[in-house]
């Protein structure tokens, strides 16, 4: 039975944009289309169509969802990582790395009225700039709180048994690996979630079946929690093994989850320090629970509890803000749009796409 997976290929992080986009497909695409043009010519519709049509004839497809537009795309996969499509606009933008031979650039610009786009320079002007002062001020913030998420891992980091830490840090993961065999596939890096216009969004139950070895972790920031996906991920590129590797999408340095498909395991990040994963699981069946904060001194952490408390108060109204001007980017961007969608020729899109379909299928 076909599947549908949902993930995020770029986020809004403590460090700006923060792009992903080169593992959004694996190396062996035979065909990849680069779609380009402006806000509201219809981009995100022709891939939900494209992977609509190729999962009702029975192709798993992978949504790829933009972290500034809840209910809009930036990539699908289709197949066994056989054809791709992706948004190649800014702020991510994509190019051609084997022009004709793999990749392809469609550009659906060629669909528009130019003359009624130039009537609306002045507000199309207008309203691009104000989109980008808003995404100034929520990288500001978001920056921010980074700054308190920092601080707030250095009051527990100070606080570690550390001889007890890496004891368990090297007994979970080699539970966790366990009898896993090389590919020598390079692991793949995406997010399971974003922060955007509504919100911390996630759609993790997508990519964590049911029937999934699922190991649990949680703890507190700076915890040591992360220096197991850290060590992890070291082990999985020093053996050759190939693993779907999830970053947080607030500080992408850090990981979340790891999916080992071969073996349907999974190491889950389960302490909604940021994002609450584990409360889009629908009934999950744990092999292994690890909490991080019994490593932590607890006589020594509470000196810090006001500071504490403070640092992810302040982390938190970063975030919150950030979503304010990340949502008021959208609905400023879907004003531009406005501008666009009266210009566009969309009954000629659809039939070039339902034609470029018929052929993509002859690939798979």
């Amino acid at each position: 039975m076909a599947s549908i997976r949902h993930m995020y290929p770029g986020g809004n992080t403590r460090y700006g944009f923060y792009s992903l986009y080169h593992d959004l497909v694996l190396p062996r695409v035979k065909r990849k289309i680069v779609l380009k043009g402006g806000p509201g010519v219809g981009k995100s519709t022709f891939m939900k169509k494209v992977g609509t049509y190729f999962f009702e004839k029975g192709f798993d497809i992978e949504f790829h969802w933009c972290s500034s537009d809840d209910n809009s795309l930036d990539g699908l996969v289709i197949g066994d990582h056989q054809l791709c499509l992706v948004d190649g606009t800014a702020p991510h933008v994509v190019d051609p790395v084997y022009p004709g031979a793999v990749d392809e650039i469609i550009n659906l610009g060629e669909y528009w009225d130019r003359e009624k786009l130039s009537s609306a320079r002045d507000t199309i002007i207008k309203l691009t700039g104000i989109i980008g002062r808003y995404f100034e001020l929520a990288y500001s913030r978001l920056q921010e709180s980074g700054i308190a998420y920092d601080e707030l891992k250095s009051y527990h980091s100070r606080s570690i048994d550390e001889q007890a830490l890496s004891k368990n840090i090297q007994a979970l993961a080699s539970d966790f690996l366990g009898s896993e065999t090389s590919s020598f596939k390079k692991p793949r890096h995406l997010f399971a979630g974003a922060i955007t216009p509504s919100g911390l969004n996630t759609r993790i139950d997508s990519l964590i079946h049911e029937g999934t070895s699922l190991f649990a972790v949680k703890g507190s920031p700076g915890s040591g929690l992360k220096n197991l996906f850290k060590h992890i991920e070291g082990m999985l590129e020093l053996a050759g093994i190939y693993a779907e590797i999830f970053h947080n999408p607030f500080d992408p340095l850090e990981i979340d989850l790891i999916i080992l498909p071969g073996s349907r395991k999974a190491l889950l990040d389960t302490s909604s320090n940021i994002f609450s994963y584990e409360n889009k699981l629908q009934n999950p069946k744990y092999r292994r629970i690890l909490d991080f904060d019994k490593f932590l001194l607890k006589s020594e952490v509470e000196i810090y509890a006001k500071s504490i408390a403070q640092a992810h108060d302040r982390m938190e109204d970063g975030i919150r803000d950030a979503v304010y001007f990340i949502e008021s980017a959208k609905k400023t961007h879907d004003e531009l749009e406005l501008n666009y969608i009266p210009a566009m020729n969309f009954e000629a899109i659809d039939a070039f796409r339902e034609q470029l379909q018929e052929e993509l299928l002859l690939i798979l």
